[in-house]
This record gives C-alpha cells, structure tokens and sequence, in this order.
C-alpha cells in the first residue's frame, strides 16, 4: 500500500501556474523554433539555377572539392563547345557537361 501526503489528487487536478522566467523561456523557445521553421522554408522554396533557355547550371566534383558552372549566352555556347575538346573537359565531367548543355539546347563538342 502507497500512502500519499495530504491533498496530492487536489495538486494534480489544479491546472499549473507557470512563472515569469518560465513564460520567458517558453517564448523563446517558441521564438526559436518559428525563426528556424520559417529559415526551412525560405530555403526549400527559394529555386537555384538549373539548365535551360540557353543557360547551364554544372556541379563539378573533384577530389579535393567541387565548382559550380552557371553560364548563360556566349559563355555557356563556349563551355558546351569545349566539353569532350583537347584541353577542355574531359571524361565524366565532359559527359555532365554535355548532359547540362542538352537541356539546355545547346550544341556540345
């Protein structure tokens, strides 16, 4: 058998009084999290380049780090002329580039 200090059922039916320290830090809590919830959605909808309409978008990974190619106009005509060229790029990359200039309409080689 369990014997309970006087009027305990009473303290657990009556609702609790928050403090102000913990309204305090209730809100920012509560602050906190709509800043970060609003951060992912910003992030999420705002649309990066991607491959079309005469523009290139190519992310190029190496071993010791990566590049992102945007080009548009002549620029993008001239990297999508230098994919599989002597002394442009090369192999796989040659062929990511050649993939991004299609979408894009663009003559490659």
């Amino acid at each position: 058998m369990l014997i309970l200090p006087p009027n305990h059922a009473r303290s657990l039916q009556s609702p609790r009084v928050f403090r102000s320290r913990e309204k305090w830090m209730l809100g920012g809590v509560m602050l906190t999290a709509s800043a970060l919830i609003i951060a992912v959605v910003i992030s999420v909808a705002a649309a990066g380049h991607s491959s079309r309409n005469g523009c290139i978008d190519v992310t190029i990974s190496y071993s010791t780090g990566g590049q992102e190619i945007y080009r548009c106009g002549a620029a993008a005509r001239q990297t999508c002329a230098a994919a599989g060229a002597p002394g442009g790029f090369t192999g796989a990359i040659a062929r990511t580039v050649a993939i991004e200039c299609r979408k894009a309409g663009l003559a490659v080689g």
